[in-house]
């Protein structure tokens, strides 16, 4: 009787202290198989939602409607720690790709939408959970294959 109880009680509790523990586990690489034109490493994305007056400065503004990040020839490394500060979202990336200026103008309704747009062009992994202190990328330089 006590082995069938402990039988049936393992799982339940099991299920019960691990079922807050979701974590998205993701990997991605933008490798190029095939040699195009070189341009530089810079990002350019396009608003979802119309931008009607250009940023004068560089800003992340959190509004009803969701996060807007606006930069312009600002360091890689630096809009990511910024983001950091505000979210606890945890970034890890060489010196190398922090000094990669970027030109962002992101809006989207949550934040793991507007990081994915910010970071849609470099090699990743991906680490998200319900809590943004807990949740962590890792972007990775790569080569393309030749």
């Amino acid at each position: 009787m006590k082995r069938f109880f402990l039988f049936l009680m393992t799982p339940i509790i099991a299920l019960t202290l691990f079922g807050d523990a979701d974590a998205e586990l993701e990997f991605r690489s933008n490798l190029k198989v095939s040699p195009g034109h070189t341009t530089s490493p810079t990002i350019i994305s396009e608003p979802s939602i119309p931008v009607y007056q250009a940023a004068t400065k560089n800003s992340i503004n959190s509004t009803k409607k969701g996060i807007q990040l606006h930069f312009r020839d600002y360091p890689l490394g630096e809009v990511l720690k910024n983001i950091n500060d505000e979210t606890g979202i945890r970034f890890n990336l060489s010196s190398k790709m922090a000094n990669i200026p970027i030109n962002v103008d992101i809006e989207a309704k949550y934040w793991k939408s507007s990081v994915r747009q910010l970071i849609k062009d470099f090699s990743r992994v991906e680490v998200w959970t319900n809590k943004h202190r807990t949740s962590q990328i890792w972007l990775v330089e790569s080569n393309p294959y030749h």
